[in-house]
């Protein structure tokens, strides 16, 4: 396969771009990247659980589908011809929809009635990707026009183990930074705003002065940030915020909730 050294660059970009991921969730930051190598009218990441009804997606351009039509697609998800290819078979090629259907077959499904003509869709190279808890990760491109080359197909295809080994580098990121911040997820908002200003070294006052409560207060969200995080002192709960930075530009201003 012959491809153009301005080609390679936008693929090495893409891979740079994947190698910065933290969590999954991040991964619709490569989009962008993914629109330049291959060009199209949209490309799209889908994840698709199990049952195939919680089908959710990121954009790019962002917003260019309409969100209500996304509960028509999981509907007819049964006859999409590159979703059914890859469940029967895990072929982990980037396929078109050509490759299984003509036009006139595809036409004439329901998929392409209800979902791609409204969003004005004839054309589409996808990739399908399976992370280990079987949810499926979906890159797709469409156009309107006229359809993918040999060499764009072939392209994604090169793209697909880095793609799924930056999700699972993200997913093991994001493990491990759950680990680290423990039982931190267990704490109100308020009691993270607290602990938050003690690991920036505030004292009780001061932190009852920023958040505009009495020391007393402090000291009882304290006791109770001492029992979730499972700590004795203010200076082991403050070490439990080291893989959760405190952010100072919010934590300066005064918060007026009630307690």
């Amino acid at each position: 396969m012959y491809l153009p050294l301005s080609t390679v660059a936008r693929a090495v970009s893409v891979v740079d771009v994947l190698g910065e991921l933290t969590t999954p969730g991040e991964f619709p930051v490569v989009l962008p990247a993914l629109h330049r190598l291959i060009p199209g009218d949209t490309v799209v990441w889908s994840t698709i659980g199990l049952d195939r009804t919680d089908v959710r997606y990121r954009d790019f351009p962002p917003r260019a589908l309409d969100e209500a039509r996304c509960e028509v697609f999981a509907s007819l998800l049964h006859e999409h011809p590159l979703i059914t290819h890859f469940r029967r078979t895990g072929d982990p090629r980037a396929l078109r929809i050509s490759d299984f259907v003509s036009t006139a077959e595809f036409h004439r499904l329901a998929l392409y009635r209800e979902f791609f003509r409204a969003i004005g869709v004839e054309r589409q190279l996808a990739v399908t990707i399976a992370p280990p808890e079987g949810v499926l990760s979906v890159v797709a491109f469409n156009r309107a026009g006229g359809d993918f080359t040999d060499v764009e197909r072939d392209l994604l295809t090169l793209l697909r183990e880095p793609m799924a080994a930056a999700l699972r580098r993200a997913r093991r990121r994001e493990h491990a930074s759950l680990v680290l911040a423990g039982p931190l997820h267990e704490l109100t908002g308020r009691e993270r705003q607290v602990i938050e200003l003690v690991a920036l070294g505030r004292t009780n006052a001061g932190i009852a002065r920023a958040l505009q409560v009495s020391p007393r207060t402090v000291a009882k969200h304290l006791e109770h940030i001492y029992h979730k995080l499972r700590v004795t002192n203010r200076v082991a709960a403050a070490g439990r915020m080291l893989a959760r930075p405190p952010s100072p530009e919010r934590l300066t201003e005064p918060v007026r909730t009630p307690d």
